[in-house]
């Protein structure tokens, strides 16, 4: 039985409505002008984590006494990621508090009909709402973004600092050491220790940090070695509890993780059937070492819209295919932006992924992400008191985060 999505998919948008989003190229809506001065007290230190990857059979599987015992003072709940479950999309939601039809990030790819051309979705350009970070910096709060994966370092807007462990600058590699490579599990405790350091001697008040994925995609939660990159992730997380009395922790994931077996060329299956446009596998992005950009949803873009509805029925009679939506009810379903979507919004079953591969369909054995089967998260708040009831989609972290002491 697939998870049920739509239990969680009716919230109200923050203020803004649909009609006000701009166009694709326009930069980010501003925060509003003007400084506010919060009595923010400086010795409240706040930090946001999302562990890429980290499902909750992750936290169950493996040895995380730090996080567990702030989950026991804290509070904890499995709730929804956003969909599609891919890192930018729900990184940016997390980060600004919204949800796709308002930030704009649906994908980690995005394709220009229109030049047939397609890009990276990790340009600040993308993004169209601000972020937690910005209204920390229009509260006189000293606030640091911290990425193991370079590639979020678009959702740094705001920050007083950003470091990405991939690509350190100087006086990151000084402080916390050189860059640590994308595919290895150091590459994540760089990435807590810079955040430890910008909550102590760095300064700041409010820290946003995300890890990668690669240990998730790699092994299964029983896995030794991903046990003991999570008893790592847990030591590094209780060093930054101790040195913090009152610290808040808000900890979530962008998605969960599945083993795939199944392998489907839409692509392959519209050129076979005469029909012009594009496949995009929605989790393309550069790391293909942890994914070979084949992932649990797509998005279909046909060059003509009489097409539309063959290539339906094609997608219908392929076992494995979940749901097949159209672009204004993909848009309406999902909470997405319909302009940075395609014709067809394509998700898989608990095995299936979609992406370029040798043949129309092939088996596979891989860990991946991006449909309805990766879409639930732990959900952790802890620090002070918290409405568990009003904690049931990863982005209600930041939509219920109080300002005030």
């Amino acid at each position: 039985m697939r998870p049920d999505h739509r239990r969680f998919a009716r919230r109200e948008f923050l203020a803004g409505s649909l009609g006000s989003l701009v166009a694709m190229g326009a930069s980010r809506v501003a925060p509003l002008s003007g400084q506010v001065r919060s009595p923010w007290d400086p010795s409240r230190k706040v930090l946001f984590v999302t562990v890429d990857g980290f499902g909750p059979e992750y936290l169950a599987r493996s040895e995380m006494p730090n996080l567990k015992e702030m989950i026991r003072a804290g509070m904890y709940v499995e709730g929804r990621s956003i969909i599609p479950s891919v890192t930018n999309v729900n990184n940016a939601c997390l980060i600004t508090g919204s949800v796709p039809a308002e930030n704009g990030i649906t994908g980690n790819y995005y394709y220009d009909r229109r030049t047939g051309e397609g890009a990276f979705m990790e340009s600040a350009e993308f993004l169209l709402r601000p972020t937690i970070l910005d209204e920390a910096r229009r509260r006189g709060i000293r606030s640091a973004f911290v990425t193991s994966k370079a590639k979020l370092l678009f959702l740094s807007g705001g920050a007083d600092f950003a470091a990405a462990a991939e690509s350190p600058d100087a006086d990151m590699t000084r402080l916390i050491g050189p860059a640590q490579g994308v595919y290895t599990p150091d590459i994540n405790f760089w990435s807590l220790r810079a955040a430890r350091y910008f909550l102590g001697a760095g300064g700041c008040q409010l820290v946003y940090l995300a890890t990668t994925d690669y240990m998730m995609h790699t092994y299964p939660p029983e896995d030794e070695r991903s046990q003991q990159h999570l008893r790592t992730l847990d030591e590094l997380l209780g060093q930054i509890a101790d040195d913090h009395q009152g610290l808040e922790l808000y900890l979530t994931a962008d998605h969960g993780m599945s083993a795939k077996t199944d392998a489907i060329d839409v692509g392959r299956f519209m050129r076979d059937n005469g029909i012009g446009g594009e496949a995009v596998p929605i989790i393309r992005d550069r790391y293909i070492v942890h994914h070979n950009n084949l992932g649990g949803a797509c998005y279909v873009y046909l060059d003509r819209e009489s097409d539309l509805e063959r290539m339906e029925d094609i997608l219908r009679a392929l076992p494995g295919v979940e749901e097949i939506h159209r672009r204004e009810a993909a848009a309406r379903e999902f909470e997405l932006h319909a302009g940075r979507i395609g014709d067809l919004f394509v998700l898989g079953g608990p095995s299936v992924v979609f992406g370029d591969i040798d043949e129309p369909r092939e088996q596979v054995a891989i860990r991946s992400h991006g449909s309805l089967h990766e879409g639930t998260v732990p959900i952790v708040c802890y620090g002070r008191s918290f409405d568990s009831s009003a904690y049931r989609r990863s982005i209600d972290l930041t939509r219920n985060f109080e300002w005030e002491a």
